[in-house]
């Protein structure tokens, strides 16, 4: 007959100090490994929504910016002179990023031949102070801020009926309108603050 024998709990073997310390070092590069991956996952995820944030407000610009452009003229009346139913540089500082629109009447009811009614004579143009694109109402005497302050430029470019540059604005009927938004996040991969630029070209009804 044979008896079992018990093992003393001085045979039981723990982890060595050695062994301990490699299992830490494991433990921290996986840890450290996955918590770098959901930054860099949260970063990306902040940067498509930066992205798509910025390319909707330049769309927006766009947008009510041509359909302002796309009224100029409308002289239902014709008391409108054509050397004023479009203004380019209307403050005069030589360049090409504000125009002023004159339109008799947003509907039937305003129009009477006369410049006197809100949204009758606009300007639009890019504060540079602030990256902000205002629409000032000269009737209204109120400037009214668009947009965000994203915007680093606001560009115009006038074009006649055969699509060639032109200065003289009795003979505009194209108008090609150019923004150029900046991100306020910074993108780390690009080392920089992303920009966005759009453009459309939008035909003045009013003109031939």
């Amino acid at each position: 007959m044979t008896t079992a024998v018990r093992p003393r709990l001085s045979d039981d073997q723990g982890f060595t100090l050695v062994e301990f310390m490699i299992a830490a070092l494991i433990m921290s590069l996986v840890l450290g490994g996955t918590v770098m991956l959901a930054t860099q996952m949260q970063q990306t995820y902040t940067t498509q929504l930066e992205d798509a944030a910025l390319e909707q407000e330049a769309r927006y610009a766009l947008d009510w910016i041509a359909r302002d452009i796309r009224e100029a003229g409308n002289d239902p009346y014709s008391g409108i002179d054509d050397s004023t139913q479009l203004i380019i540089d209307p403050n005069g500082g030589g360049d090409d990023n504000s125009i002023q629109l004159l339109a008799d009447g947003g509907g039937d009811d305003d129009a009477n031949g006369l410049i006197d009614a809100n949204g009758e004579d606009i300007t639009i143009e890019r504060d540079p102070s602030t990256g902000i694109i205002t629409r000032y109402d000269a009737v209204a005497d109120d400037t009214e801020e668009m947009t965000d302050g994203i915007f680093t430029d606001l560009h115009f470019t006038f074009l006649d009926s055969t699509r060639t540059a032109t200065a003289d604005e009795t003979a505009v009927a194209y108008v090609q309108i150019e923004v150029t938004a900046r991100s306020r996040a910074w993108n780390a991969n690009l080392g920089e603050r992303p920009s966005s630029t759009l453009s459309t070209e939008v035909r003045l009804r009013a003109r031939p």
